[in-house]
């Protein structure tokens, strides 16, 4: 007996242009690995806003799929006026196609599934699910975690912050997820340091099909409220980036 669907309700917000194409097509791959129903909203018909995020409301829509706005520069993602709406406490996750994709240079299926990792639990869901639909997929993974460095300390009192903070403690987090992940993901663990929005982007441009992220770690749970690292990354990423709900006691 085949296992049920990660997404069992895949809604697209569609319409008859690049941007349409760019979420259908989107949704339709992950549907590929996923399985999961697809419905299609045109949302010249309707409150565009409403009516996907009461689908939302309801458990119509597990995962909602979108194109980037127009004024997006080709191959990046930058969420519309319905994405950023959304984004404000939908209970689905949202998933937004970067503009060009459908004709863009980009995997035919998901081959590599990134995700942003701080240790937290918002991140860990968003890591949980991201290796769920890798599995899936029979895609690998790149877990990446970011360490800040500490701004307006001397010397001596950044380099102690910098190993106390953001060293062995932090990469030996990364290690353990990572190690904790079936073998069959061949997941890679990528520490950097940095400005995390910088080091997210560019690791996203190396081959990366679809960058997870997690939402921010406070607010009502189960629903997607944008963090500052995840809002400027899902307005510049140059691949696909889906954002998880904020997890509930029970988990993702």
């Amino acid at each position: 007996m085949s296992e049920p669907p990660l997404y069992p309700n895949v809604v697209v917000g569609y319409e008859e242009n690049e941007r349409g194409a760019d979420a259908k097509l989107l949704a339709e791959r992950i549907i590929a690995a996923d399985g999961g129903r697809l419905e299609i909203v045109n949302v010249a018909e309707c409150d565009p806003a409403k009516t996907l995020g009461g689908m939302a409301e309801s458990g119509g829509a597990d995962l909602i799929v979108l194109g980037s706005t127009h004024r997006a520069a080709i191959g990046s993602v930058s969420p519309g006026s319905v994405a950023e709406h959304l984004l404000k406490g939908a209970r689905a996750r949202l998933v937004i196609a970067p503009k060009g994709y459908a004709k863009g240079d980009f995997a035919e299926r998901l081959h590599i599934v990134a995700v942003g990792f701080d240790g937290m639990a918002e991140s860990q869901a968003a890591l949980d699910e991201a290796a769920e639909l890798a599995r899936r997929a029979h895609a690998s993974m790149r877990v990446i975690a970011v360490a800040t460095p500490t701004p307006q300390l001397g010397a001596a009192a950044a380099a102690q912050a910098a190993a106390e903070d953001a060293g062995p403690d932090f990469q030996t987090r990364l290690h353990d997820a990572v190690g904790e992940l079936p073998a069959e993901l061949r997941a890679l663990p990528v520490f950097e340091r940095g400005d995390p929005v910088e080091r997210l982007l560019d690791r996203a441009d190396e081959g990366v099909d679809l960058l997870v992220l997690g939402s921010r770690g406070f607010g009502p749970v189960m629903r997607l409220l944008l963090g500052s690292v995840s809002a400027r990354v899902i307005r510049e990423a140059p691949c696909p980036v889906m954002i998880v709900p904020r997890p509930g006691d029970s988990g993702v």
